[in-house]
């Protein structure tokens, strides 16, 4: 047993951990040296005593199973983090590693490793708090950016429906007319704006990811933005897109941003817009691709950034619709980014997980074919590549 107890010493002496060697009742037969440092008792202090009185009374329970475990599997260390009182009377978090030694066939010992980890579940706790301020500060925003909408509705629609009725009651020349015009579509172009503010103060927020199919997804957005896509006479090609892990409602949104833009954006020509997915290892890489016209080398990050507007004023927006986009996929743990070339288009791609237990996609013909059902009679059809989509 002292030979043991002299090969023990020798490999433990300047381990910056705490070591000690207990029975299998718990009393301690030998401490490191470094147990002053991590607990503040000398070795010798602690020989002779039983360890597991020195374990906070909340964590007893855990740490007796633990012994139990550990003595009857010896080959398997166990690691857990109980509170152990320190000298001052004071507890001390610490990663506890337990492993059983059969110095003899009848005989074991305890091999017990406390790691101070006080810094580390400090810092843990701090991100705690951190993250509990920030879910506080982003609801308190999303109440007020609620109120500010809200408020400010009320009387942009009262400035634009009585510069109307100015206009009907009052004799007005067509510059005074031109003004009053101007009033209305100011007071528009306002509602607009607060409209696009409440949506980038909610975009970060999602439901519980669901298993969400984004040709319904995408659907429901060309839905929305029917009377765009027929006044551009815009084609639209989808191919193939897969279930995946999200929030049904904020992909909606994403694709009629992403969408939208392509028809607002692409000038004279007539809008070319193809939807496609891409398997990349635990996820899916979704692009979203028109013939518009592009975005120069230096703005490509730009983009995503609120209120910065690279196109013509005459265009309407805001400014927070790539923005708004961005904010939906990082919220939903994806990344988002631009591939683009000035007069030759641009290329929108996000990732986003795959959902679990999906069959490899059936391809025909160079079709798309989805594992469930593809629509409701009610939203668009997805066109094949030959029929080149949605008029």
């Amino acid at each position: 047993m002292a030979a043991s107890f002299e090969g023990f010493r020798s490999l433990i002496e300047h381990s910056p951990d705490a070591i000690s060697l207990i029975d299998p009742d718990g009393e301690v037969l030998y401490a490191s040296a470094s147990t002053t440092k991590v607990l503040g008792y000398q070795p010798g202090e602690l020989v002779g005593q039983n360890g597991w009185e020195l374990i906070h009374p909340e964590d007893r329970d855990h740490s007796s199973a633990v012994l139990q475990q550990v003595l009857s599997e010896p080959s398997d260390p166990i690691r857990w983090h109980p509170r152990i009182r320190r000298k001052d009377g004071t507890y001390s978090w610490v990663e506890s590693t337990v492993s059983n030694l059969l110095i003899e066939p009848d005989v074991q010992a305890i091999v017990v490793n406390h790691r101070d980890i006080n810094a580390r579940t400090a810092v843990d706790a701090e991100k705690h708090q951190q993250a509990g301020k920030l879910a506080r500060s982003s609801s308190e925003i999303e109440q007020f950016a609620y109120s500010v909408v809200h408020d400010l509705r009320e009387p942009l629609r009262t400035i634009s429906a009585f510069t109307e009725l100015l206009v009907q009651r009052i004799q007005m020349g067509d510059e005074d007319k031109g003004i009053a015009q101007f009033v209305v579509q100011a007071a528009e172009r306002m509602t607009v704006l607060l409209d696009d503010l409440l949506a980038f103060a909610t975009a970060g927020e999602h439901e519980a990811p669901q298993r969400v199919d984004l040709q319904r997804a995408v659907a429901a957005a060309t839905q929305s933005l029917g009377q765009s896509i027929k006044a551009s006479g815009a084609k639209i090609r989808i191919g193939y897109l897969p279930v995946v892990r999200g929030d049904q409602s904020q992909l909606v949104r994403l694709f009629q941003n992403l969408i939208g833009n392509a028809v607002k954006y692409c000038g004279k020509d007539l809008p070319e817009i193809s939807v496609s997915a891409e398997l990349k290892g635990p996820d899916w890489v979704i692009q979203i691709k028109d013939n518009c016209l592009g975005i120069a080398p230096e703005n490509l990050d730009r983009v995503f950034m609120p209120f910065i507007r690279l196109a013509n004023r005459d265009v309407p927006g805001s400014g927070l619709g790539l923005a708004v986009c961005k904010k939906i996929v990082e919220g939903m743990g994806g990344r988002m980014w631009v591939e683009s070339k000035i007069g030759e288009g641009s290329t929108f791609f996000f990732t986003i997980s795959a959902a679990a237990g999906l069959a490899v996609p059936v391809v025909s013909d160079g079709v798309g074919v989805s594992s469930g059902p593809l629509m409701d009679d009610k939203l668009p059809r997805v066109m094949t590549e030959e029929n080149q989509i949605c008029r």
